[in-house]
């Protein structure tokens, strides 16, 4: 019920902005999407140790083969703000019966300009690099 209540959630909330954001690779597919924290309900951020507030945003990331099933694997990156510095994400794995989700938090100032860079690693297949970059906004606390 509350994977399907984020999914849902995500999936609305990104729509406004962009309409699915994801990036190929030989058959795979790299999901993602950068949500203010605030727009979790407060019980489904806890579940997933997720520390809501109006400076903060979680990363979401699905890897699906060819057929649309999720694939295990590694996933690190980076963000790097116009200052060019550099800040590690640190990615948590959320397994669910039919989906495996992968988010990192992270903290920003408003209007912050923030270039990501997300290495995917699955079995045999190469390392892939997702780079996006996204404007950052503090949002009024709910």
């Amino acid at each position: 019920m509350i994977r399907r209540t984020l999914l849902l959630m995500v999936s609305l909330l990104s729509l406004p902005a962009v309409a699915e954001q994801f990036k190929s690779f030989d058959g795979i597919e790299v999901h993602y999407v950068v949500v203010n924290t605030l727009f979790l309900q407060p019980d489904a951020a806890a579940r997933y140790g997720v520390a809501r507030g109006e400076d903060r945003a979680i990363v979401n990331l699905s890897v699906l083969d060819h057929d649309g099933a999720p694939m295990p694997g590694e996933v690190t990156g980076v963000t790097i703000n116009l200052l060019s510095q550099q800040t590690l994400l640190q990615f948590s794995v959320v397994r669910e019966v039919d989906s495996i989700y992968y988010i990192a938090p992270i903290r920003y100032t408003d209007q912050d300009v923030l270039r990501f860079k997300i290495t995917v690693r699955v079995p045999d297949h190469a390392p892939m690099i997702l780079e996006f970059q996204q404007r950052m906004y503090v949002e009024s606390g709910q």
